[in-house]
């Protein structure tokens, strides 16, 4: 790692992350949906940095990701589709408590194991990757 992306990982207020929560007014009963801002958290920034480098190191293959329901039936309407397809949609609803941590670090690994030949580098980021899953805190009025 360079001495610019080192100074540019270090974040200088490091903060706990807030917890706020939103009314889902569109909903019958108004359920509340918390949101969690962790941009002050001292993870945070080597996350972005992490994540940006797991894109270049791992070759993942057949994914497709929307983050929109508009975006995906763009696509669906440009698709041409047979009898052999299958389309699969899901609607991930509290994804951050279901995460499994350990299938994270089985399935990251994994595919490092695949694309790099340098083992220094997949323990390095195998360790970034624990480091970052275990911060698992927020702060609610203060």
């Amino acid at each position: 790692m360079n001495k610019q992306a080192h100074k540019y990982l270090i974040n200088i207020k490091p903060a706990a992350p807030k917890r706020n929560v939103f009314i889902k007014t569109h909903r019958n009963n108004e359920p509340i949906r918390p949101v969690i801002k962790n941009t002050q958290a001292p993870p945070y920034k080597i996350a972005k940095y992490l994540n940006k480098k797991l894109h270049n190191l791992i070759c993942l293959p057949y994914t497709y990701n929307t983050k929109n329901s508009q975006k995906i039936t763009e696509e669906l309407k440009r698709t041409q589709i047979n009898e052999q397809m299958k389309i699969s949609i899901l609607d991930i609803k509290d994804l951050y408590v279901n995460l499994a941590i350990q299938g994270i670090i089985r399935t990251t690994k994994f595919w490092q194991n695949k694309n790099i030949n340098y083992s220094g580098l997949i323990k390095q980021t195998l360790y970034m990757l624990k480091t970052i899953m275990k911060q698992n805190y927020f702060q609610y009025n203060k």
